[in-house]
């Protein structure tokens, strides 16, 4: 199989998220406990406020409903305004502009396994056209619809009780890791089975592959934050574990930024869901509060990657899956790393790779 074949069955993916969008799920950290819930007021999108009262590029959207963990007077101008501070972006919404909700209930119930529910029209045949850069005017209202309705990325609680210990993601333990790995590939899979799709399989020579790879991201200082992946140390740590490749095929990427060292394990698996989010409904935006500009669901590779849609002869079939998680600076690189099984499968492209 020569370089142009491969490169047709494999994505090699870029960014999520437009050019100088390096921070994609930043605003889905949680810094405090939410206090409640409150609903837009209004006939329009709202402008939310940074806490010394500069105006954001981002909105809070009519009838929505939106957890704040704190609220105070924030100066904007000559004149102090009471404002809630919201759960899934620290920005601020000004009250005069929303409605308290009734309090709901912080029972055990409140706890929710994440998953993706795939929407009516997203099919891997729309995908396909979506992938060759012609989404239909229905496809992409399916996948808007998929951010909308998928929203463990916008919840506060983790799946259970055990999710509020605390990690330090740039140190976890080998049992940490091993739970975000079994979380990111139980949502892909969620998402696979639903589209009729094999599912794919955890591996330790692809925790090894992600691992070393994540290691050559911070040994060297790259992360999401350069536009683009780190494809000479992809390529190498490949090499290294027996895989013939000469370019980036095995990495999907996602990124946030935080400024602490520490995070409830829930926090993190939101983080994780929501790059998955981005990738399978083609999202490019920064955050959950642009998911209904329209203009940015244009990039379905990751999705095409993700799904084993990519107009070749291996479409349908199920990747290896490890992974891993750099750091630089404040910036954390999540690796989502998968060899194709007919790649471990090929004498050509497999030297001594072990999955």
């Amino acid at each position: 199989m020569n370089k142009k074949m491969i490169t047709t069955l494999l994505a090699s993916v870029c960014l999520l998220g437009p050019a100088g969008t390096i921070m994609q799920t930043m605003p889905q950290t949680v810094q405090a406990a939410t206090k409640g819930r409150v609903q837009v007021k209004g006939k329009k999108k709202i402008r939310l406020y940074t806490a010394k009262g500069k105006k954001t590029k981002y909105y809070a959207y009519v009838g929505k409903k939106y957890a704040y963990s704190t609220k105070k007077r924030i100066k904007i101008g000559k004149k102090k305004y009471l404002a809630y501070k919201l759960s899934a972006n620290s920005y601020w919404l000004l009250a005069k502009d929303a409605k308290l909700v009734k309090k709901t209930s912080t029972s055990s119930s409140t706890y929710a396994q994440a998953n993706i529910k795939m929407p009516q029209g997203y099919t891997r045949e729309a995908l396909l056209e979506a992938y060759k850069g012609k989404p239909s005017a229905n496809f992409i209202k399916a996948c808007m619809e998929g951010m909308e309705i998928n929203d463990f990325s916008r919840v506060i609680s983790g799946e259970t009780k055990a999710d509020e210990k605390i990690i330090n993601p740039d140190r976890l333990t080998a049992s940490e890791q091993k739970e975000l790995a079994e979380f990111s590939l139980r949502v892909i899979n969620n998402a696979r089975e639903q589209l009729g799709l094999r599912p794919w399989v955890y591996s330790t020579g692809t925790q090894r592959l992600a691992d070393d790879i994540a290691k050559e991201y911070q040994d060297n200082g790259r992360s999401i934050k350069d536009n683009g992946h780190y494809v000479a140390g992809i390529v190498r740590v490949c090499q290294k574990h027996g895989l013939n490749l000469d370019d980036n095929y095995v990495e999907d990427m996602a990124g946030f930024s935080i400024n602490k060292k520490t995070m409830p394990m829930g926090e993190m698996k939101r983080d994780v869901y929501f790059g998955l989010k981005q990738m399978i409904f083609g999202f490019a935006g920064a955050n959950e509060t642009q998911r209904n500009n329209k203009s940015l669901y244009r990039e379905w590779e990751h999705a095409g990657d993700l799904f084993n849609t990519q107009g070749s002869r291996h479409d349908g079939d199920y990747n290896y899956y490890g992974f891993s998680l750099s750091k630089t600076g404040n910036v954390y690189s999540m690796h989502y790393i998968s060899v194709p099984s007919f790649v471990v499968e090929s004498e050509e492209y497999n030297t001594g790779f072990r999955p």
